[in-house]
């Protein structure tokens, strides 16, 4: 089970094909006018959205067969280039402004010239995965928020019991991390100012 982003490794197994993605950059998603999807006719008509400044390293299969990749998305001109890169020191490289999965398979046509196989590019990019999404979104919101003293006494009460109810949520995660749970750790205080007000989670 992946615990993104506590960890940066996701595990996903993808038509009975086990993908491990090492999260390098996990991007943003751009504003609404600018944001692109992935085409309906992949994973049962679903669209996902595809983030900007995006970096993983995806891995499948074994032995000979095992391919290890680093795959980007960087939006150029409010288009999304899907970039591959593989071989030694990841130095070769595939790119396609058209889908990631057409990057994917340009790939899979160079280390394997001859084969009839295809990849999904919603899997090689890992852009259904879900803790990915939802810290893009995170990340997303951070940028929409407007400033703590630009708002009113009860939302800055809002925002603080989400802060520390967010702080609560991370401590016992890391906890388990660390320690047994028999020892019982315990979240007792953390004090913290924002615009030199003091609160105590």
């Amino acid at each position: 089970m992946s615990t993104y982003p506590a960890s940066n490794i996701i595990v996903l197994n993808q038509n009975s094909t086990q993908y491990t993605y090492t999260i390098i950059k996990e991007g943003y998603y751009p504003q609404n006018d600018i944001l692109c999807y992935t085409s309906a006719r992949s994973c049962n008509n679903t669209q996902f959205k595809i983030p900007d400044d995006y970096l993983i390293q995806t891995s499948w299969s074994r032995g000979s067969s095992k391919h290890i990749i680093q795959c980007g998305i960087i939006y150029i001109e409010k288009i999304p280039v899907f970039k591959i890169s593989f071989g030694e020191n990841f130095q070769a490289s595939v790119e396609s402004i058209h889908s990631a999965t057409k990057a994917a398979n340009a790939y899979l046509q160079i280390k394997k010239p001859n084969t009839q196989a295809r990849l999904s590019g919603l899997h090689v990019f890992c852009l259904n995965s879900q803790e990915l999404e939802r810290e893009c979104e995170r990340k997303r919101r951070s940028h929409m928020l407007k400033p703590f003293n630009k708002l009113s006494n009860s939302m800055k009460t809002k925002r603080v019991y989400m802060f520390n109810e967010q702080l609560a949520v991370n401590f016992t995660n890391t906890a388990a991390k660390y320690f047994h749970s028999d020892d019982c750790p315990t979240l007792q205080k953390i004090c913290f100012t924002v615009q030199d007000k003091n609160f105590q989670a």
